[in-house]
């Protein structure tokens, strides 16, 4: 049985990141189709850069990305602290809205807030791509958070505010700091799910905003190319790199231990 179960976690290890390893092999082919290894070249990297509109959507992405996960981490927050540390009439009614998003099909939620667009005269944009984002990545944020925040120890705010501490002292030493990896997390789940989506961004991007995942699902009218390899192969270096550093970071502030500020 140990053997069985031995081979099938090997198993799934296998499917997980052969693909990927496929990936970061056939960015490295010098032919002009996917299937087909003939040799070792760094011509997709070059014309990876060279291309401008898919460095465009890669920037919009990044743009798009970066202003959702920080308006659902800071607006999760918020809700999160104060569904947790208060006692709120219909809090059961609040978190039940709260995962709507999360149990709606998106592309019921594309239409939805197209035709809410529309009504409402506001053009598809940057602005309507980041709001549509942030519709989905906020139930994300505020879940993470309201857990990371329900598992302290309530004495610790109480022994502050014994001691002398404003509530702001009190949240900035004591709170802040422990919820420093849940808010850490709770970004960077946002920033990646608003990155990776397609459903949303149908419905609520415009001319110029163009995402991508959009460019790349455009493109497959006409065959993927060696290029997105590169570019995927950039991606998951960038995302071991945010991996590792954050690790790292977290590594040091374990292994250092506690430390005392005036």
């Amino acid at each position: 049985m140990d053997r069985l179960t031995s081979w099938i976690a090997r198993a799934v290890f296998v499917f997980l990141y052969l693909p990927i390893a496929a990936l970061i092999v056939y960015s490295f082919n010098s032919s002009e189709v996917s299937y087909r290894f003939d040799g070792f070249t760094f011509r997709w990297y070059a014309e990876l850069f060279a291309d401008r509109m898919l460095l465009e959507a890669l920037r919009t992405s990044a743009v798009v990305g970066l202003i959702a996960a920080l308006l659902a981490t800071v607006i999760g927050f918020l809700t999160a602290f104060a569904l947790v540390r208060f006692r709120v009439k219909g809090r059961a009614f609040f978190v039940g809205a709260i995962l709507i998003p999360l149990i709606v099909p998106e592309i019921v939620l594309g239409v939805s807030l197209l035709t809410v667009f529309s009504t409402a005269g506001i053009p598809t944009g940057l602005l309507t791509l980041v709001l549509g984002h942030v519709v989905i990545t906020l139930p994300l944020a505020t879940l993470v958070l309201m857990g990371a925040m329900s598992s302290l120890d309530p004495s610790l705010s109480e022994a502050a505010t014994d001691l002398g501490a404003s509530p702001w002292v009190t949240f900035r030493r004591v709170l802040f700091p422990l919820l420093r990896p849940s808010i850490l997390a709770a970004f960077l789940l946002s920033f990646t799910t608003s990155f990776s989506n397609i459903v949303i961004s149908t419905f609520t991007a415009g001319v110029g905003t163009t995402t991508l995942p959009l460019r790349i699902y455009s493109t497959l009218r006409t065959g993927l190319t060696p290029e997105l390899n590169a570019l995927g192969t950039l991606l998951v270096v960038a995302t071991l790199g945010v991996i590792l550093a954050v690790g790292v970071s977290q590594m040091r502030r374990i292994l250092a231990g506690p430390t005392t500020t005036p």
